[in-house]
């Protein structure tokens, strides 16, 4: 977080990096930036879904944020609604809680899954494989998720979940209808961006955060064209 450079990322608080031990486990402990603004799940109950200039947005400034981490070998691991603020004074969007960001490079790393089950990707869940199969493309497909939710006003893998189980489950084998189909006026562009995100294998997501965004000017460019 210290060494990571974009507005779109949380910024480090009044209290740095240090490490302490409780019962003989070393904690690392840190304070983030106050952002003053609203998060993504709050803005839905009370606004109602984005429109597509503003889910556009959302997405530039969240690839920003996960390009930032990855390029130290990081990832997030738990972006949703509620991690994602949308400042008061500009309404760039920033993402939050960095506590459980994954470094791919480390030794010390936790042996369950950790994050927010809603927001999993495929992957997240092979806790045994996930050094070699997890990457910036994770991320894309919580991102994925959370564009899902905010342009439809629904949640891609909830349909006919009652446990966190079933949800899992959907995360891992069920293919959510597109964005299109909950709301006819989205293009048909966008509706297929959120759902290549969404792409069950990390290889049939977007090979690059750079095509990503790419994409993502060509929808916007399209749309201010119509």
């Amino acid at each position: 977080m210290q060494q990571c450079s974009t507005p779109y990322l949380v910024g480090m608080g009044p209290v740095g990096l240090n490490t302490t031990d409780i019962a003989g486990e070393p904690i690392i402990y840190f304070s983030e930036e106050f952002v003053e603004g609203q998060n993504l799940r709050a803005y839905l109950q009370s606004n109602g879904v984005f429109s597509v200039p503003e889910l556009i947005r959302l997405a530039f400034h969240m690839s920003e944020a996960i390009k930032s981490i990855w390029q130290f070998s990081k990832i997030h691991r738990d972006i949703k609604p509620g991690n994602i603020m949308r400042r008061n004074d500009n309404g760039d969007f920033v993402l939050l809680d960095m506590g459980l960001v994954f470094d791919l490079q480390d030794d010390s790393l936790s042996v369950c899954p950790v994050g927010t089950p809603l927001y999993f990707s495929p992957e997240q869940m092979d806790f045994n494989n996930r050094r070699t199969i997890m990457n910036f493309r994770s991320d894309l497909f919580s991102l994925g998720t959370v564009m899902y939710e905010m342009v439809t006003g629904c949640h891609p893998f909830t349909q006919g979940a009652t446990t966190t189980w079933d949800i899992l489950g959907n995360i891992a084998n069920a293919v959510p209808q597109p964005p299109m189909a909950l709301r006819q006026e989205l293009p048909e562009k966008l509706s297929d961006v959120i759902m290549r995100l969404l792409a069950k294998r990390p290889a049939l997501r977007y090979r690059s955060i750079e095509l990503f965004q790419r994409v993502l000017r060509e929808v916007e460019t399209e749309g201010s064209l119509q």
